[in-house]
């Protein structure tokens, strides 16, 4: 497809300078991923051990119940924190991000449904509708949906870098699965999920087990442990195969040396076998308490370097199409200092309402 193809730039220039949204972009994307983490990986986490156990009292269930208080507030701040990023995407890359949602058209508009159908489900359970034997169900529904709208953001990722594929997934719909980036792409997100939800529920029950000791607890911690190796090992395997999947002149420049692409790429890689090594360190969670918080550390700062390569990776794909670099800016001084004394107080009032959760709840036990 030729540059020329693609809608036309909004000829208002930017109010802002280009590496201001790119880096704001980077940083709420960061906030909106951690939230959503929790919410994917620990729906499916908290799904399999909910139905796996029999018995109403087992830990599995025990698990099942802590899941649920955290996916309540996990979708709600998912939600909120996605339209941030979702905003500065459209700033910088309108011309191929609103094409490729319109080209799936029904399948895009489909992530509401399926949205304020996990949302509604996760209350359902909480609130045990239908008896308490409906709640790994419904929260079995809630990691479908949520699995789903992982896959619809994929494509619509994957749409926005392939622009020359646009008509072929337009005259046939089932041709959106055609690229081979798709799926090692979706498995990297639903792995890291993994890592990070299985991880900080084991972390969670630790800390519970220190308060008000339960033998559940130490049950939860190893699960939560024994789901964050296994996919942080998958993962780096995956990671593999994503980037030999991408086209080879992104592959490329990726790899030989460009700065700073192939830089936080070796970080990131480096960062992940580190994580690795650390997780399979930890045989007593409860105990190596401190060897925990290293690993969450160490995902956490993955996740950290993994973000900003994800927006470089982008704009190779993209180099050819589009250019935010090249954009137009008259930054406007005044309304841009409203705007970051705002984002800043957002952040606080974000930070403080988590913490007046997670107070609530250990006041309540």
């Amino acid at each position: 497809m030729s540059p020329a193809m693609l809608p036309a730039l909004d000829p208002a220039p930017l109010p802002a300078p280009v590496w201001l949204f790119h880096t704001l972009l980077v940083v709420t994307f960061f906030i909106h991923v951690l939230f959503m983490n929790l919410a994917l990986g620990g729906s499916l986490i908290g799904a399999v051990h909910g139905l796996l156990a029999r018995d109403a009292e087992a830990p599995g269930r025990k698990l099942g119940q802590m899941v649920l208080g955290l996916l309540s507030p996990a979708l709600s701040f998912t939600i909120t924190t996605g339209v941030a990023p979702l905003l500065f995407v459209q700033v910088l890359y309108a011309q191929t991000f609103y094409p490729a949602t319109v080209v799936i058209g029904w399948v895009w508009l489909g992530l509401l449904v399926l949205l304020v159908v996990g949302y509604y489900a996760v209350y359902l359970a909480r609130f045990e509708v239908g008896g308490r034997g409906t709640v790994p169900p419904l929260l079995s529904l809630t990691a479908l949906c949520v699995v789903a709208i992982a896959v619809i953001q994929v494509l619509v990722n994957v749409l926005q870098l392939t622009p020359v594929r646009w008509l072929s997934v337009k005259l046939r719909l089932a041709a959106v699965f055609g690229d081979p980036t798709i799926l090692p792409r979706y498995l990297h997100f639903l792995l890291g999920s993994l890592a990070v939800a299985g991880l900080f529920l084991a972390l969670l029950a630790v800390e519970r087990q220190r308060k008000t000791p339960d033998p559940a607890y130490p049950w939860i911690a190893e699960r939560g442990l024994r789901w964050a190796l296994v996919a942080t090992g998958f993962q780096i395997a995956d990671g593999f195969w994503f980037l030999f999947a991408l086209p080879e002149g992104v592959r490329r420049e990726l790899l030989q040396g460009r700065f700073p692409e192939t830089p936080t790429l070796a970080i990131a890689a480096g960062l992940g076998l580190l994580t690795l090594i650390l997780l399979s360190r930890a045989t007593d969670p409860v105990r190596q308490r401190r060897l925990m918080r290293g690993a969450m550390a160490s995902l956490l700062t993955t996740l950290l370097m993994m973000i900003p390569l994800r927006d470089m990776t982008r704009s190779l794909y993209l180099a050819p199409y589009v250019r935010p670099q090249e954009f137009p800016a008259k930054t406007q001084e005044g309304v841009l200092a409203i705007f970051l004394v705002l984002f800043v107080a957002g952040l606080a009032t974000v930070g403080w309402m988590i913490l007046r959760v997670v107070r609530e709840r250990q006041a309540a036990g």
